[in-house]
């Protein structure tokens, strides 16, 4: 169960009642703190929104509970009954579906929302879903920008995309010859499913850490250094920008190295295209061949479709940088399982 689904039973008319609308909305509660560790970004995320939801929830409650109580006296006190409750509960009516469609709109704005951005991102079309993933960005407090990562991103963009059609860290073998640990495997940060769309699409994640920035200037800073540097690069020239020197620490070599952020954009268009060639493959033939190893995915035969990809580079909380890499042609379609 998740938003995008509650979101078509709507459109569809498939709740006959709110107790049904409930009981799906609390299931995504339930496997959100299932199967996400508690503390993480997901689980909290899951907890602030059911927070909402309950606030919601329960001011219904109490407007339909005063609305009962008024319904009562109205029948008790009015002399001509029956068509006072004919006048009242037509006023009723009318105020719980003003109230209704209030609560839906509350509840499953984010949901309309990300569907219209997936919708269009399955089209070729990416820049909905970089707006909302900056309206999103921008909530989030300075004070965490210290802490701010690429594990951070990946959760963010994952809630932000159709559970149905999203497969975060689709395992891949992109070369069969070689052993595990010296290049045999990948994982594409995220795959997204066409559904009804034109493309299936890959997107590549680059997080850039303020951190890694400042350190150049070799100056003391703290979380309102952080937030200050981060208003700059939100309207830097795209030019200067990626000639930026950005110091990281290499889990691969375990040292701090330094790049600039074009070469971690070039360095993701590169992984990307890499990645877009192996999927196109379809499924892993035997030990030694390269293509996709994943159970989360049914990969079936098909005339040729697309296969689109981005790559999107996240600086801080107030920049995005986003490219496409040249589309690839599969002859599979693939579907979660």
């Amino acid at each position: 169960m998740d938003l995008f689904t509650i979101n078509l039973k709507l459109k569809n008319n498939q709740y006959t009642s709110l107790e049904e609308f409930e009981k799906d909305i609390r299931l995504i509660f339930r496997n959100c703190y299932k199967y996400n560790d508690i503390g993480s970004d997901l689980y909290c995320s899951g907890e602030a929104l059911e927070s909402d939801f309950n606030k919601i929830w329960n001011e219904k409650l109490i407007l339909q509970k005063k609305q009962t109580r008024e319904l009562k006296r109205v029948r008790d006190n009015d002399t001509d009954a029956d068509s006072s409750f004919t006048r009242f509960s037509k006023k009723q009516s009318h105020l719980e579906q003003n109230e209704d469609n209030l609560m839906y709109k509350q509840v499953v704005n984010d949901a309309l929302t990300i569907a219209s951005a997936y919708e269009s991102l399955v089209t070729g079309d990416i820049i909905p879903f970089i707006e909302i993933l900056k309206n999103f960005l921008l909530t989030r407090s300075r004070m965490s920008l210290p802490l701010a990562d690429e594990s951070m991103l990946q959760a963010i963009v994952e809630s932000l995309l159709p559970l149905k059609y999203r497969i975060p860290e689709l395992s891949l073998v992109m070369d069969g010859k070689k052993s595990k640990g010296s290049g045999r495997f990948g994982y594409s940060d995220i795959f997204i499913l066409k559904g009804l769309g034109d493309y299936n699409i890959s997107l590549e994640l680059k997080y850039i850490s303020l951190v890694g920035l400042i350190r150049n200037q070799k100056i003391k800073f703290g979380a309102n250094e952080l937030g200050n540097l981060d208003k700059i690069l939100e309207n830097e020239d795209e030019e200067v920008l990626l000639k930026r020197s950005y110091i990281y620490w290499s889990k691969e070599f375990k040292t701090t190295n330094q790049t600039t952020i074009g070469e971690v954009l070039n360095s993701g268009i590169n992984q990307l295209k890499s990645y877009m060639n192996i999927i196109s493959k379809g499924k892993v033939a035997d030990y030694s061949s390269s293509g996709i190893f994943d159970e989360r995915v049914e990969i079936i035969k098909s005339n040729p479709n697309k296969i689109k990809g981005f790559v999107i580079v996240v600086i801080g909380f107030h920049r995005i940088l986003w490219k496409p890499v040249e589309e690839v042609t599969s002859n599979y379609i693939y579907n979660k399982v």
